[in-house]
This record gives structure tokens, sequence and C-alpha cells, in this order.
């Protein structure tokens, strides 16, 4: 992540912007960059936009060696293309073009670049929201929706973690003694998935899986993971209250469940709606439609809305597959989505 940090840093100074990377021991480097009218001040009356975006992918080391950057026709191939290199690049444009000032912001400009979001950006998270409570309003770089469109809602992100304790026994001699903790994780995984709700817009999946020590001996642990996905804060109270308390069905065997909202819902405000609004128009007069809708993903923009910020995310280019080895780039789209943040950071001082 530091690698990728440096090279986008000197990018975006080498474009005349003011860059900084956070120092994280435990993670790669957040990078913020800032350009524009008193870029950096802070000062009353003058508070930034901020954009965001992240420097870190899903795929493991070595996947850009066996899998590199490739242009096909109009579009673009590789790890991260999608989910969110693009949005980086939009931000390196900008920089570019308001040095040489064909690009006049009205509002201070910072970029903020975490590196550890596809894990919940626990690094990241205290100074994005720093920076967010210092925004007049924030920009999400992620890519957008199917259509193009802008994303004004995101489902929260949860997980539930159930660890089963039994006993250990010879399962041909005496299974009678032992406990098995992997039929009691499997009757609990039904349990956690009946909380779904698909009507409610909630879904729940089991994602991992792990027990036992041997084919022979009756399981004495298992624990599986779940993801949970949830349109509303209420919702996930009411999923998380079901499933710690959640019982054994063998007296027996003991149960440790643990659930934590590792992103909240980003719920459609009032000033997110107006944002919206004001992205739709400019972007008509560049030539093309705006539509808005929701994701069931979570992102950095989650956090900053929690705090009350007006976020509008999904604002990267258009393409498909993130997360994905499918994963694609249209190049045809980065000059028109680098013309909408354009409009909109010259002429929305305010929401």
């Amino acid at each position: 992540m530091d690698r990728v940090g440096a090279l986008v840093a000197k990018e975006l100074r080498a474009a005349g912007a003011a860059v900084t990377s956070i120092r994280q021991p435990a993670a790669g480097d957040p990078v913020r960059a800032a350009f524009g009218p008193a870029a950096g001040a802070g000062h009353a009356g003058r508070r930034p936009a901020l954009l965001l975006g992240h420097l870190d992918t899903v795929w493991p080391g070595g996947e850009a060696a066996r899998r590199p950057f490739r242009v096909e026709g109009p579009y673009a191939f590789g790890p991260g293309v999608f989910d969110m290199k693009a949005g980086i690049v939009l931000c390196v444009l900008l920089a570019r073009a308001c040095k040489i000032g064909v690009f006049r912001p009205c509002l201070p400009v910072v970029c903020f670049f975490s590196a550890d979001e596809e894990t919940g950006s626990p690094a990241s998270r205290p100074h994005l929201e720093a920076e967010a409570r210092g925004a007049r309003y924030v920009l999400g770089l992620e890519p957008c929706n199917p259509d193009g469109g802008a994303k004004t809602r995101r489902k929260g992100v949860g997980r539930i973690d159930l660890e089963v304790a039994g006993l250990p026994a010879h399962a041909g001699i005496d299974p009678e003694k032992g406990v098995n903790a992997i039929e009691e994780l499997a009757a609990q995984i039904l349990a956690v998935k009946l909380l779904e709700d698909r009507g409610a817009g909630t879904t729940v999946h089991a994602g991992l899986i792990q027990g036992g020590v041997a084919r022979n001996v009756v399981a004495p642990q298992a624990r599986a993971g779940f993801d949970v996905r949830v349109p509303s804060p209420g919702e996930w109270r009411r999923v998380e209250t079901a499933a710690l308390n959640l019982r054994a069905r063998n007296p027996r065997a003991r149960l440790r469940v643990e659930a934590a909202l590792t992103h909240p819902p980003m719920v459609c405000t009032p000033a997110i709606a107006s944002l919206y609004e004001k992205a739709r128009r400019i972007a008509g007069r560049i030539g093309f439609t705006l539509h808005e809708g929701s994701t069931g993903g979570g992102s950095d923009g989650s956090y900053c809305a929690a705090i009350g910020v007006p976020v509008l995310d999904g604002l990267g280019v258009e393409g498909e597959g993130a997360h994905a080895e499918s994963e694609c780039l249209r190049l045809d789209r980065i000059a028109p989505r680098a013309a909408l943040l354009a409009g909109i950071l010259e002429t929305v001082d305010r929401v």
C-alpha cells in the first residue's frame, strides 16, 4: 500500500497539490492531497470539498504481476482498475487542470485516500472522519452503479462471528461422551440465516466456516463468520439483538457470539438529495443523464454520512466486475466523469 501511496503522492505533487502521507504502523499510510483556493488553510467560510478514494484492492500480493494492466479497445483491465484506481486518476486529472488554470474550484479541494478501505478502514477511519467534519460536502469516487448513476444510499455492513465449544471423543467407540460442535454450529447457521429479511432489504450470508480436528474425532470446536447488510440502523439493531440472544440447542455446548456494525447505513437525507440534484443538472449540461440509486456495498462515504456531512457517492468511472477477475473500466468515460466532478466543484459551494 505504501508503494502505491508513494506513486499517487508523486503524481499529485507534480500536479501542484500539497500532499502528506499519514504514518500508520499497523496498515498502509493514507494519502491526503489539497489544491485549489486557499488549499489546506481551513479558515472560517472556506471549508473544503472532500473527495474520497482508497489505495487498496481485495486482491492478494502478486495479483498485478499475474494479471497485469492491459488495454483492449475502449476497455482497461487489471486488478483494481474499476474499484477504484480510476477514481484516483480523476483526482490527478483535476489537480493538473487546476494547476494550468482550466479548472477553478470555488472551494479548496481535499482528496483523502485510505489504504485499508476493503477491510473497513480501521486505521484510516479516524483521519477520514476528521477530514469530513471540516468539509462542506463529500464526493465519493467509488465505482458508479451499473447504469452510471450516483449512490445516494448504501446499506450498512455488519458481521456476526459465532463460535461453538463442544467436547472431543472417539467417534466410533464412545461418541456419546462428546459434544459435536460442528453439528451444533449447523443448527445455529440456519438460525442466523432466518434473521434475513429480503423484503426489508436485509441479507445474511454465511461466508466462513471452520471446525473439527479429525474425521474420527467428535468435533470439539467450530466457528462461522457471517456478512450482514442492512438498509437502516433499526434493522441492524433487530439482527444484532437476535444474534446475541442465540442459545445452544445442545445444553452441553457453549456458544460465543460477537456482532459488529462495521459500516453504518448511508441514508438519503435532504442535503444528500440536494447535492445529487445539483450534480444531475451539471451532468445534463455535459451531455449525459446521472441517475441515482442504492447499493449493498459499504464505503468510507458511509462513515462521513453518519456524522451528518452530505455525501454523494459512486462518482467513479463506468465499468464492471468489481472484486472479480473480469474487472474492467471504460476509458471513454474518464473525461465525462472528470468533467462532472469539475462542474460540481466549480459551482457547488454549499448544500
